[in-house]
Order: structure tokens, then sequence, then C-alpha cells
């Protein structure tokens, strides 16, 4: 049985307050729409989902923390450490992907996989030489930092 609070990454006794804090920053980073094509992200985002729409119900919560710590009983298990997605608790210890240090993990950047983050930002793989975001790259694109229509006009040049 999984702990709904390790995806969540919050103490078994968290407030409602800090489970949807904890849901929306959790959501919010692993959105399937700000990571397209990754599996994991969405598995991720799925199981943060469930885990609040369990815990944040309080009847669905009480009935989740009786029957959790009956498996933890019955598997002898105290801890309850090992969870499929590795969330961990709030300061990022014990996580299946390492340890990572609050900076790291306010940051928003992955620095376990950079180059996903290297893709997301410049739009393509520099492993795989594949363009992941068209736009990005797109060099007939106008530039939003280009000043030559205003200059024109203010110079008086007409073409």
């Amino acid at each position: 049985m999984e702990n709904l609070y390790r995806v969540l990454g919050v103490p078994e006794d968290a407030a409602e307050d800090d489970l949807k804090l904890a849901y929306r920053k959790l959501a919010k980073k692993y959105h399937p729409d700000a990571n397209p094509g990754d599996r994991e992200c969405e598995k991720r985002f799925q199981a943060i989902n469930e885990a609040y729409s369990i815990l944040s119900s309080p009847e669905k919560r009480k009935k989740y923390d009786a029957e959790y710590r009956r498996f933890r009983a019955e598997s002898g298990s105290a801890s309850g450490a090992g969870t499929a997605y590795g969330a961990g608790s709030a300061s990022g210890a014990g996580t299946a992907h390492g340890a990572a240090s609050a900076k790291e993990q306010s940051s928003g950047i992955d620095f376990e996989n950079i180059h996903r983050t290297f893709e997301r930002f410049f739009g393509f793989n520099p492993d795989t030489k594949t363009v992941t975001n068209e736009q990005k790259l797109n060099p007939g694109a106008r530039n939003p930092l280009d000043t030559t229509d205003l200059f024109e006009r203010f110079m008086g040049i007409k073409r």
C-alpha cells in the first residue's frame, strides 16, 4: 500500500491547508502541460491527484488512515518508507531520486535531469539533436526586442 502522505511530501498530521499547498506545488511541477511527453511526470501527476482527492476529504482520509495503520501493523513496517514515486518528505530527503536541497527544489530546475530542463528552455534535445518545440527555434519569428519599426517611424524613414 502506498503512503499518500509521502506522495504529497507532508507529515501524517498535516492540516488541510498544508495538504492543499503541497498539492498545488507538486501539481504545478508535474503537470503534463509543463512536461509534455514525459510519462514519469504524468504518472506522478496522477498519483498526486489521487493522493489529494483521498486526503482532502475528511471521511476518505479517516478511512485511509485506518487502512494504512492496519497495513503497517501487518507488514511490520513502522516507517512506511519507499513509495513508488519517491516524493519523500517536505525537505526532499529520502526520495527515490536522491536528496535535493530546498534551494534546488524551489528553483524549479531538475538538476538530476538537466537535459530535460535544457530541452524545455531551448526547444531541442542536445543528446538526440531533435527539435521538441519548433516555436523556440523558428528563425522567421518576429523578435520581440526588435525596435527597427519604432526607430524607422521616429526617424521618418520609409521603405
